[in-house]
């Protein structure tokens, strides 16, 4: 497959400023050749009147982002969504990281097998998760003072059988972090 249709994959999908090194670790690939490949999707993405994305470059890091013409695209979405209920998979993503956080995105789309970061990110917007310190090389995040407020809570602590949940996620996490063993089967013969 095409070198830059994957790193605009893992860019999608990742969602948030990745380390080029990173995304080359990932794709394993040279690292000179996914700069020169980014440096292409840039070219193509700022040149382009019918692309809706650029990508942005910070230190070196990279991100997909919205053309700031077409801002206010995301700016309805945001505001309509705040308007309705929050939906079932926001309330998921909330449980999880309520429950679980600190938590990076990677694993709350992992046990939710989908990319949540649009989730997350209104999430945000509504103040009742916050992005916090970056470990290794993805952000945690953590509900807020604001989300305990609206619960009527003083800590996470006190959230509905807590320990039991936690310690539940908590063994699920830790089992997504083992290797897992591959067991080589004997297919019978004929005879």
């Amino acid at each position: 497959m095409n070198i830059i249709a994957q790193i605009e994959a893992v860019l999608f999908y990742y969602g948030e400023a990745i380390e080029i090194k990173k995304i080359s670790e990932i794709l394993k690939i040279e690292e000179v050749d996914c700069e020169t490949a980014i440096t292409e999707i840039e070219k193509t993405l700022h040149e382009s009147e019918a692309r809706g994305l650029l990508l942005l470059r910070k230190e070196n890091k990279v991100q997909l982002v919205t053309k700031p013409e077409l801002t206010h695209i995301g700016e309805a979405i945001i505001k309509d969504e705040f308007r309705e209920q929050l939906t079932p998979a926001a309330l998921e993503t909330l449980s999880l990281i309520a429950y679980l956080g600190p938590v990076p995105r990677a694993t709350v789309d992992y046990i939710r097998g989908v990319n949540s970061s649009f989730t997350i990110r209104s999430l945000v917007m509504r103040g009742l998760v916050e992005r916090g310190d970056e470990k290794g090389n993805s952000f945690h995040y953590r509900i807020t003072e604001r989300f305990l407020k609206h619960m009527g809570l003083t800590s996470v602590e006190q959230l509905p059988e807590y320990d039991k949940y936690k310690e539940t996620l908590h063994q699920y996490e830790e089992q997504l972090q083992k290797p897992v063993e591959i067991k080589p089967v004997q297919i019978p013969t004929e005879q």
